[in-house]
């Protein structure tokens, strides 16, 4: 008895259809919604990558101001910091607020915060682009939404094929027809299901 070949390599989609500019063979209908998924799925990890760059610059830039200083130096070098921070006018605007926020407390010769630095500096005000996107914490219900619609789409154009046939005029031939379409209808559902779960599960 032969045995069936079950290769993961058949869940990739044949895009080679594509670019043939077939759209109406379940393969070519297959590798069509996989490639939106791809492409969206690019769009967003790109959008990502971008806030993520500039978060990570945001938070850089305070690290590198106050590189090798200890507490008790603040107060001697602190004209000196907020004067760095401003040749910044993007970030140095946040550690103005925040200096404007300390206070000299003679008697220990050092500064006081009367607000919580954390209050200057949160996912909010530093990466807000990452954290605070809602198209991007949208991106899961995007994919799984489009993976959901190809499994519709090849489920009914499979069951389209048998509801086409005729009863009382139906041939073998017909009949094994309209099974093959089901068929590929459901190649369609399924792979489209499969790299839908695939990508939500990535992001």
């Amino acid at each position: 008895m032969e045995t069936t070949n079950y290769s993961l390599i058949k869940l990739w989609p044949e895009f080679s259809r594509l670019l043939a500019g077939d759209f109406t063979s379940a393969e070519g209908l297959s590798a069509a919604f996989v490639a939106a998924l791809f492409a969206l799925a690019i769009i967003f990890s790109a959008m990502s990558l971008v806030n993520y760059i500039r978060a990570s610059r945001h938070l850089s830039f305070y690290k590198r101001l106050l590189k090798g200083l200890t507490v008790e130096q603040l107060l001697d070098k602190r004209r000196e910091l907020i004067n760095t921070a401003l040749q910044n006018q993007t970030y140095g605007r946040l550690w103005r607020e925040f200096d404007e926020s300390l206070v000299h407390i003679p008697q220990k010769q050092r500064l006081c915060n009367t607000l919580d630095a954390a209050h200057f500096f949160n996912t909010h005000t530093i990466s807000r682009g990452l954290t605070e996107n809602r198209l991007l914490a949208a991106v899961p219900g995007f994919l799984t939404a489009i993976g959901v619609i190809g499994t519709f789409v090849g489920l009914q154009l499979g069951l389209e094929s048998l509801r086409e046939l005729q009863p009382a005029n139906t041939s073998v031939g017909d009949l094994t027809h309209g099974i093959f379409g089901m068929i590929g209808g459901a190649s369609i559902a399924f792979m489209t299901s499969v790299w839908g779960c695939v990508y939500q599960c990535a992001v």
